[in-house]
């Protein structure tokens, strides 16, 4: 049976990110789409006005718009924050909900503290309260992409675009989406070395914030989606398959 997958992606990037899990599912038998957040690649927004519930009513009303059903709902990284609240508003709509190596929110928390994280503090001053991938430092983007070749790790920082700070920084419910009792899923890269506050691995820091989640292991950094396609896409279809 064919499934269907919407991705979100996470910071900096876009929906361009996903186009080749997008193709690998499609050669699967299943139907994929992938989704600009607002800010992000051509879905245009002023950055310094764009908030987690944009992200949140973005998603949902495409899945209304196209009306989708049965949705397999992944969102990689920062796109974690996005789809619970997505899950929760349009339950009817969604089979499982998939975070591939994402951020979990505890419920009711920001994942990065406005008032004492520096990454606040940089994006406040800036006109757009937004920041580059280059902002975060060389630690960080060494680790996000450990396991890209020279030539992929120049694509993907050229490609990517300024993050809004402000869905970082809001508070996430986490507490409406456990309630609707859709299954959860998480995808853990093994080698995923971008730094992680409070914790050396996002598995199972993040993942075990999830109530009974169902886990696939991918031998891979980060970036999945463009290093290890082929097994991102065979992951995602297995568990939307209950494998």
């Amino acid at each position: 049976m064919a499934e269907t997958f919407v991705l979100v992606h996470g910071a900096w990037h876009g929906a361009w990110c996903w186009a080749a899990v997008v193709n690998q599912l499609e050669k699967l038998g299943d139907k994929a789409y992938a989704v600009d957040l607002p800010g992000h690649g051509m879905n245009q927004a002023d950055r310094s006005k764009v908030t987690l519930q944009n992200y949140v009513d973005s998603v949902a009303e495409f899945i209304e718009r196209h009306q989708l059903k049965d949705v397999v709902l992944a969102g990689h990284s920062l796109g974690g924050l996005t789809i619970p609240g997505v899950a929760a508003k349009i339950p009817s709509r969604i089979k499982r909900v998939v975070w591939v190596t994402a951020l979990v929110a505890l419920d009711g928390q920001p994942i990065v503290d406005p008032v004492t994280s520096p990454i606040a503090q940089g994006a406040d001053s800036l006109p757009e309260r937004s920041i580059s991938i280059e902002m975060m430092g060389k630690e960080f983007v060494d680790g996000l992409s450990n396991d890209m070749a020279p030539a992929m790790k120049e694509y993907v920082l050229a490609a990517v675009g300024p993050q809004p700070i402000a869905p970082m920084m809001t508070p996430v419910a986490m507490a409406p989406y456990f309630a609707t009792g859709i299954p959860s899923s998480y995808i853990v890269c093994e080698d995923d070395q971008t730094p992680v506050a409070g914790a050396p691995n996002w598995h199972p820091y993040f993942s075990s914030r999830l109530n009974n989640p169902t886990l696939k292991f991918v031998k891979s950094g980060h970036e999945v989606m463009f290093t290890h396609p082929v097994e991102c896409a065979q992951a995602l279809h297995e568990l939307a398959h209950g494998e």
